[in-house]
């Protein structure tokens, strides 16, 4: 059976395709929306077996796929609820909902919703309705993703606030299936139940004793169900070889035709067919949507893995459960991980407890350490540092180390390498300063003499007692020694492992006077010469750069005053041979030394007078053979 009526196009978003088995056969009704919602009827088709089903769904495409769910398959519930607004009479059926199912079926399968009230009644009716997961019906691979419409919301949806005083009927003997809508004081009554089917009379009967159970249960009068049963009787008599009955009463047809467009004057014989479809329609398009969404399978949902820490959070158990956990990891997790890292190092280091006293015992040795820099200064760290950084052409007389209080140094420069005696003291400076050891310096020097030199003082403050400087190899006098440099040793000549204790056995002045053996009286007695391979003139050069000042170690400033003044010193003796090594400049200090010599010694000494004077002609003769 097939009816079409031509509608105009519309978005393929408003088409809904209603599905109803009856029997064997599947019956589908096809309709879209107008603007304003109002549903209308597009084609209604009729096929014998799935496989027809799937071709059919598939060739309409209909955004909007409904099936119609048997009674006998679904539990139907309903309840009086006050007549108050929306938002609380959901709330009220949802709790009445929790107590009548006590949570026992899941939520894709259970639907409820508040009924359309009737004029004048003061009551609403809930209707609940649940499709248990036991259900052996089953359905085709097209209806896989479908929504699901008992028949009891398809009559609920016919009654539309309407009270009519014959029931509502539909009964399918395929699945013994009855479905019953009544009117009562408070509103209508809605049951959903399965009867024996093994004959046509059992079920009629099992029709009847429903329809009398549910008027007794709403407080029916006797008068009124007895003349029910027999308007049942005779309406079921004229429907013996129908393979499904649907008894509805000429007013809830009337009102279904005024809720539809482009509808004909259709006789009972289509709407027992196509009645509870039509149902279903308005259902889905009506006030009742929200009894509409029953699905056979639960929608998958992936949630992201916050939103699934969220939702497990939501638990009250779990949430606990959490809590707990976080406090004992809190007060419990330190000691464990320390028992743990304590385990694992006494496996992997047997000796733990010998180490970690040795650690202990370092530990202490270091703050002990720390407060004795404080307190007492390295003076031979400190002298050697000093005397490293001495530029060659500069002379050491004294140097005074006072713990806590600032170095004095007293010495002369000479003109050598290029550089003046003052530009030689500011690299004295400049030395110094690049260390880190010292800081604040200053220094003072004498007009220059006849022959440029000068006499200075320099004073610097210790910042850093023990810090160790890293010198290059090229301003390193411990390793590449002042008289190597000049006997002409490259540093490449000098082998890659050299003991310190060796190079600083003698301490060698950066600029050696010619005339430091002549102070050979103030050097100690026990003082070894290092001895050199070489010719005589290669020992001689190395006897003559040893300076005054550092070989006399740190002399302060009241020991030199002691061991006499400048006006009584006399000059030590030279020999022809140191005489002939030396240059213009060493010639013309050692001449100013002899002739100051003479001048102080007078007669008193005659063998010291005749000494300088020989040296001085020594001396005048070199000045002749050395160029200017």
């Amino acid at each position: 059976m097939s009816t079409t009526e031509t509608q105009s196009e519309t978005t393929n978003d408003l088409h809904i395709a209603i599905v109803h088995q009856i029997g064997t056969t599947w019956h589908c009704l096809f309709a879209i929306l107008d603007e304003s919602g109002t549903p209308s009827i597009q084609e209604t088709i009729a096929v014998e077996d799935d496989a027809a089903l799937n071709e059919l769904v598939a060739a309409k495409s209909p955004a909007n796929l409904y099936a119609v769910l048997q009674g006998s398959d679904t539990v139907c519930r309903t309840t009086t609820l006050p007549d108050v607004e929306d938002d609380q009479i959901i709330e009220a059926l949802r709790l009445q909902a929790e107590a009548k199912l006590l949570g026992g079926t899941p939520a894709h399968r259970r639907a409820l919703a508040p009924l359309d009230g009737a004029v004048g009644e003061t009551n609403r009716v809930g209707l609940i309705v649940t499709w248990p997961e036991s259900s052996s019906l089953q359905y085709p691979k097209c209806l896989e993703n479908a929504r699901f419409i008992p028949d009891a919301v398809a009559l609920a949806a016919l009654l539309d606030g309407l009270r009519p005083t014959e029931p509502l009927i539909y009964a399918d003997p395929q699945h013994g299936t009855v479905t019953i809508a009544l009117s009562h004081a408070n509103g209508a009554a809605l049951r959903a139940t399965r009867e024996i089917a093994t004959s046509r009379d059992s079920f009629t009967q099992g029709i009847l004793r429903t329809a009398n159970e549910t008027a007794v249960i709403h407080n029916h009068s006797d008068s009124f169900t007895q003349s029910m049963n027999t308007h049942l009787q005779h309406a079921l008599a004229e429907t013996l070889e129908l393979q499904n009955i649907l008894l509805l009463p000429d007013v809830i047809i009337d009102g279904a035709k005024k809720r539809f467009q482009h509808i004909a004057n259709i006789d009972n014989a289509w709407w027992n067919t196509w009645g509870i479809s039509i149902g279903a329609l308005l259902a889905a398009t009506g006030s009742l949507q929200a009894l509409t969404t029953m699905q056979q399978h639960a929608v998958e949902v992936h949630p992201s893995p916050l939103e699934k820490i969220a939702l497990r959070l939501e638990n009250r158990t779990f949430a606990t459960r959490l809590i707990v956990a976080a406090v004992l990891a809190l007060a419990l997790g330190p000691a464990i991980l320390s028992g743990t890292r304590l385990a694992v190092l006494t496996v992997m280091n047997p000796n733990i407890q010998t180490q970690y006293s040795e650690a202990v015992l370092e530990r202490k040795q270091h703050v002990v350490y720390k407060e004795l820099a404080k307190s007492a200064w390295p003076m031979t760290k400190l002298i050697s540092d000093i005397t490293n950084n001495v530029p060659i052409g500069v002379d050491i007389n004294s140097l005074q180390i006072d713990v806590g209080e600032p170095i004095s140094i007293r010495g002369r420069a000479i003109n050598a390498d290029g550089k003046s005696a003052a530009e030689l003291i500011a690299l004295l400076q400049e030395n110094l300063q690049f260390t880190g050891i010292y800081k604040d310096i200053e220094f003072s020097y004498n007009p220059a003499g006849t022959y440029g030199d000068r006499e200075f003082d320099l004073w610097a403050t210790v910042s850093d007692s023990l810090k160790r400087p890293t010198y290059k190899p090229e301003k390193d006098f411990g390793r590449w020694t002042l008289a190597m440099r000049q006997a002409g040793m490259s540093m490449n000549d000098l082998e890659p492992k050299v003991e310190v204790a060796d190079e600083t056995e003698t301490s060698y002045s950066e600029n050696a006077s010619p005339l430091s053996e002549a102070n050979a009286d103030t050097i100690p007695e026990n003082t070894d010469t290092p001895a050199f391979t070489g010719d005589h003139a290669d020992r001689e050069r190395t006897d003559r750069s040893r300076p005054i000042g550092r070989e006399s170690g740190a002399k302060s400033h009241s020991d030199a005053r002691d061991s006499g003044s400048a006006r009584t010193r006399v000059p030590d003796p030279l020999s022809p041979e140191l005489i002939k090594t030396m240059s213009r400049d060493e010639t013309n200090i050692a001449l100013k030394d002899v002739t100051e010599g003479l001048k102080r010694i007078g007669r008193t000494d005659p063998d010291t007078k005749k000494r300088l004077r020989t040296e001085m002609r020594l001396l005048l003769d070199r000045l002749k053979e050395v160029p200017e």
